[in-house]
């Protein structure tokens, strides 16, 4: 009798450490997963531009050096559209982001209506 009561014991124990190994294999998955997206925001140096009402809506992976630029530069953060806004009557603040961060793309220019003017500056070569 009792080694049927040690066979249940030993199949009880059994399901109870599959049970823990497949928790602790998804929760590795799911940390892999967070620790892979966080390497790619980190890497990503892109920023984009909307409108939104009467305000410019600047979006971009998460830096830290970026984001305190950026509220220097007067920018207010709106939780709703997770990107840092500025008043579209003035876009001095966006070629002021390109200087600081050159290596940083601008991507995307969603402007409605009305357009964002920068200036670019062109070196013009002249064969002599």
């Amino acid at each position: 009798m009792s080694s049927y009561v040690e066979e249940i014991n030993m199949a009880l124990l059994n399901k109870k450490l599959d049970k823990m190994i497949d928790l602790f294999e998804k929760t590795m998955a799911i940390l892999e997963r967070r620790k892979t997206t966080k390497k790619e925001e980190e890497q990503s140096k892109n920023w984009s531009i909307e409108t939104y009402k009467n305000s410019l809506l600047v979006k971009f992976s998460y830096n830290v050096i970026f984001k305190d630029y950026i509220k220097e530069l007067g920018g207010k953060w709106m939780v709703s559209k997770k990107a840092w806004m500025f008043p579209k009557s003035d876009t001095s603040f966006i070629k002021e982001i390109k200087d600081k961060f050159p290596e940083w793309e601008l991507t995307m220019e969603k402007v409605q209506q009305e357009k964002i003017e920068v200036e670019v500056e062109v070196e013009v070569e002249v064969d002599q």
